[in-house]
């Protein structure tokens, strides 16, 4: 690392020590800057949006194509708390971001009046980031920036979570003080605790009849799929995933039966899970979004539970156990196959059975045209909104689906596929409910600047339809129509209008080819909903 940086250019280098070469932002007064230092950088890039859940949502579909940070710097205030349900739903669903926030300048602080952006008081902002990080610090001396800064960071890297740098304006550039002498991070860990859970865990799958693996989410955080997949192997299990962590098993693995989120899921899998006398949850958030369900329909005496560095069984509490140690540990064992009866797979229907000349399109019916697609020229990876458009997801044959499936906030599709798309080159196929496209649909035109092509898919119902069906009289969910295709148009991508299947699987012929980024919007009758939706809200009902 160079000699004599500022606080500035020494938070950059670190963060480019992690791997990371693009920023996500807007810049502000107060973060204005850093903000050239970082265009400075030959090292990175920097992709700026037109509003701060926007750049929120973008890191959050770097991170989560990489299982690496990703970093979003705003401005005080009104740019910071512009971000903060971003940044929840990363805390919430365990990813890693790195949140930059410009500040007034320690001199300006000690003059003791207010300035704008500022809250209640100058330290507002950092607490309320208390709240949604795992470490927030403020970087207010040279002399104790570099060993906060270490904190931060590998504070992020070790939880997975978000963490909160706040950077004073007038701190920039000044000189950071690196010790020679440089304390060292720890973090407490049970050796014995992992060692008993062990033991205990793979007696319990030896005295069971019906064992099943449940993978959640931090099992692709901290990049533990091939572990957890030698694990059923070894053991010849099988393999369920939780709602956040679906189908980060390769579909085609013998031993990997699909999502379970109760009724709304794949019905084989829900009768392992449910099913099962000794449940071996791995990362798993226990939520009814994420698993679809009454969390009483789960026997509480079969289930082991393996997350933030717990490990739960019945009621023994083994603390300080981090996943990835525990699966290491449970690696090392000789391991004897288990001699059980697996059930046949529920199988992926593909088929072009909608009728191609009537008017309306049912959900059924863009399933259907969407694993033909995929059938016909090559899956692509899906980004979906939270809302009926994920539900679809379930019944739909990709190679990954990214979304927000436990914090369920709407508004994640068209940023965080954005910001995947940035990260792996890769072109993912985007799904969007006509509510969340007006929250954060607006992000879509920089994909021009950015060079790059996603297709977006609009579910156009001219409602918020998942929320009508908690009140079916509620008159307060209809909403305006855009002219999505149009706006497309005007965007600088290519927009296709869709009411009837015959011109939705002309525009997916269409859209497969095109440079620019594409917009289907497909009309839907208001009350179109899927069943795997109208499965998941039953069972919520009891």
């Amino acid at each position: 690392m160079k000699k004599n940086l500022t606080i500035g250019e020494y938070l950059l280098e670190a963060i480019k020590e992690l791997g990371i070469t693009s920023v996500f932002g807007i810049p502000g007064d107060m973060v204005i800057r850093f903000f050239k230092v970082i265009e400075d950088d030959p090292d990175l890039d920097i992709y700026t949006f037109s509003h701060e859940p926007g750049v929120g949502f973008a890191a959050i579909g770097s991170a989560r194509a990489t299982q690496k940070p990703a970093v979003a710097v705003v401005t005080f205030g009104v740019g910071g708390l512009n971000m903060l349900n971003s940044v929840a739903c990363a805390y919430a669903e365990k990813t890693p971001l790195i949140i930059i926030s410009g500040a007034p300048g320690e001199n300006e602080k000690i003059k003791g009046d207010l300035l704008h952006h500022t809250i209640k008081n100058f330290t507002s902002q950092l607490n309320i980031f208390r709240e949604v990080t795992v470490e927030a610090v403020l970087l207010d001396s040279p002399k104790t920036a570099y060993m906060k800064i270490q904190n931060a960071l590998s504070a992020c890297s070790e939880f997975m979570l978000p963490v909160y740098i706040e950077l004073p304006r007038d701190m920039v550039d000044e000189k950071i003080f690196i010790p020679e002498e440089k304390e060292a991070l720890f973090y407490p860990i049970n050796s014995g605790a992992i060692k008993e859970a062990s033991e205990e865990i793979l007696q319990r799958i030896s005295n069971a009849k019906r064992p099943v693996i449940l993978a959640g989410v931090e099992t692709e955080r901290f990049k533990l799929n091939t572990s957890v997949i030698s694990l059923a192997e070894r053991l010849n299990i099988p393999l369920v995933t939780a709602f956040l962590a679906r189908d980060i098993i390769p579909n085609e693995h013998p031993l990997y039966y699909g999502t379970y989120v109760g009724l709304a899921g794949n019905k084989v899998a829900m009768e392992l899970v449910e099913g099962s006398d000794c449940l071996l949850m791995l990362g798993v958030i226990i939520a009814d979004a994420n698993l679809g369900i009454k969390i009483k329909k789960l026997k509480q005496e079969s289930m082991i539970l393996s997350v933030s560095r717990q490990v739960q069984i019945q009621n023994h509490i083994y603390h300080d156990v981090p996943l990835k140690m525990l699966m290491e540990e449970l690696l090392r064992n000789k391991l004897e196959k288990c001699t059980l009866d697996l059930p046949k797979k529920q199988d992926v229907v593909i088929n072009r059975s909608c009728k191609l000349t009537v008017s309306s399109i049912t959900t059924g019916e863009m399933i259907d045209a969407i694993n033909w697609f995929f059938s016909e020229y090559g899956q692509m990876p899906i980004v979906s909104d939270t809302g009926d458009c994920l539900f679809t997801t379930l019944s739909i044959n990709a190679p990954m689906v990214m979304a927000s499936a436990y914090y369920c906030t709407m508004g994640f599709g068209a940023p965080a596929a954005i910001g995947y798309m940035l990260t792996t080159g890769q072109r993912p196929l985007v799904l969007i409910g006509d509510g969340a496209f007006q929250m954060t649909g607006q992000e879509i035109c920089h994909c021009p600047r950015f060079g790059i092509n996603p297709i977006f898919i609009i579910f156009n119902n001219k409602r918020w339809g998942m929320q009508q069906l908690f009140d079916p009289t509620a008159g307060f969910n209809e909403l305006d129509n855009w002219p999505y295709s149009r706006i497309a148009e005007l965007w600088g991508g290519k927009g296709y209008l869709c009411d009837t299947c015959e011109k939705l699987y002309k525009a997916f012929e269409d859209a497969k080819d095109d440079k620019e980024f594409s917009l289907i919007e497909v009309i839907l009758e208001k009350d179109e909903l899927s069943e795997e939706l109208l499965g998941w809200v039953k069972e919520l009902r009891g």
